[in-house]
């Protein structure tokens, strides 16, 4: 009887894996969380300009205010935006964010914001930032290096906000998840690298609702 070979099928083409999606380590947690955050309903704010509140303009300026800050009654100050400033179609608003990573050299250093943090909590102070979500400025790094993360038109253009008069800052695009996650994780290394407590959210009815849930649920879980 003629022997017969059994057909053996090809092995199949090994297909490369994608590359996994890069996340920033967290860094390590400085100070020690303050426990003295109040509820919302309890919560006495007072919004912090440092170019206006002292003659030094600057976080330690704030600093040298905080007794007297403290004395008004406030439990929370939000200074406003911590951030280095854009250069590009400016009119040199806080709010025009060139780095969410950065300290406004304006202002000082992070030692001196750790310093304004550190001496908030040991008066009873909840410190939250401004954090600006909706838009950046237009020489953020991520408009060269991500341009999908913001609102274009049928042409590719990068656009200001919809409906404003907000030309020095370019829209970005909130149907962008890996934006939200950068976003976030920008959000999240303010909590770990200064000891903040939350954030002041500018502007909080332009991006989505969505958005917003996405957020305060990573960040409640820090």
């Amino acid at each position: 009887m003629a022997g017969c070979k059994k057909d053996i099928p090809e092995a199949p083409t090994p297909v490369t894996p994608p590359p996994p999606t890069p996340t920033t380590p967290t860094p390590p947690q400085y100070g020690t969380p303050f426990a003295g955050v109040p509820d919302r309903q309890d919560a006495v704010i007072y919004q912090v300009n440092m170019r206006a509140i002292s003659p030094s303009a600057n976080f330690a300026g704030v600093t040298a205010r905080l007794d007297s800050i403290k004395a008004l009654g406030v439990n929370v100050i939000y200074p406003m935006p911590i951030y280095p400033v854009g250069q590009l179609r400016a009119v040199n608003s806080p709010y025009a964010v060139k780095d969410y990573l950065a300290v406004n050299p304006e202002f000082g250093i992070l030692a001196d914001l750790r310093t304004l943090v550190d001496g908030a909590h040991q008066r009873g102070l909840s410190v939250m930032p401004d954090w600006v979500a909706n838009h950046t400025s237009w020489d953020n790094a991520w408009i060269t290096d991500h341009p999908d993360w913001y609102l274009q038109n049928a042409s590719g253009t990068i656009l200001s906000p919809p409906n404003t008069n907000y030309t020095d800052v370019a829209q970005l695009n909130f149907s962008n998840n890996a934006m939200r996650l950068a976003m976030i994780s920008a959000m999240k290394s303010w909590v770990y690298t200064a000891n903040v407590d939350g954030f002041r959210c500018d502007y909080a009815d332009a991006p989505p609702a969505d958005f917003w849930k996405q957020a305060v649920d990573t960040l409640r879980n820090v």
